[in-house]
């Protein structure tokens, strides 16, 4: 009898459906005629940390399930010959995701930062702090609502500036800096 591929079962079903199965849904997967022995899978996989559990049992990705090959580098530059060799494997939410527990992802809408190479649908991962510091890239909130910029220092002024000269500087008179951005990122295909 051939051996049956959980893993890919339920990974399968995390790319179709965008969330992860639940119990029943993983004995119906697996063709599994009792809880206990999906729930065996289940512990199973979040020990190999393809799927995390939280405290009420829901299922969650792990850092495995989005693992990548690492294969070297490559030039931006000048071309250069380089060899295909297997490094490493990164996980791609652990490599753009210090702090869990405070990350968010939110995604761009305009032009204001286009200069730092973000751009409109792009996403951005931002730590909610307020220990920012100059020079980072910022979500801050303004009397105007919500925004994303540069938190820059003028004597001893603070304020927002956008990466498009198009935009101007923001000297917000009430505000706060919700969080610090840690990556962006963008799909170039669907």
């Amino acid at each position: 009898m051939p051996k049956i591929n959980y893993e890919a079962k339920i990974t399968s079903f995390y790319r179709v459906h965008k969330r992860m199965p639940n119990i029943t849904e993983v004995m119906r997967l697996c063709r599994f005629r009792s809880r206990s022995s999906a729930f065996y899978l289940v512990e199973k996989l979040v020990k190999a940390g393809v799927i995390e559990k939280d405290s009420r049992g829901r299922l969650s990705p792990g850092s495995e399930l989005h693992a990548l090959r690492l294969l070297g580098a490559v030039r931006a530059g000048f071309a250069a010959p380089v060899e295909e060799e297997l490094l490493d494997t990164v996980s791609i939410g652990e490599y753009l995701i210090r702090h869990k527990e405070s990350s968010y992802l939110l995604r761009v809408e305009g032009d204001s930062m286009r200069d730092a190479g973000i751009h409109h649908g792009d996403m951005v991962i931002f730590e909610r702090r307020a220990d920012a510091s100059v020079g980072d890239l910022v979500v801050a909130l303004t009397e105007d609502g919500y925004t994303l910029k540069f938190l820059r220092k003028r004597k001893s002024k603070i304020y927002l500036e956008a990466a498009n000269s198009v935009y101007p500087e923001i000297h917000p008179k009430e505000g706060q800096v919700i969080g610090v951005v840690t990556a962006t990122f963008r799909k170039y295909h669907s």
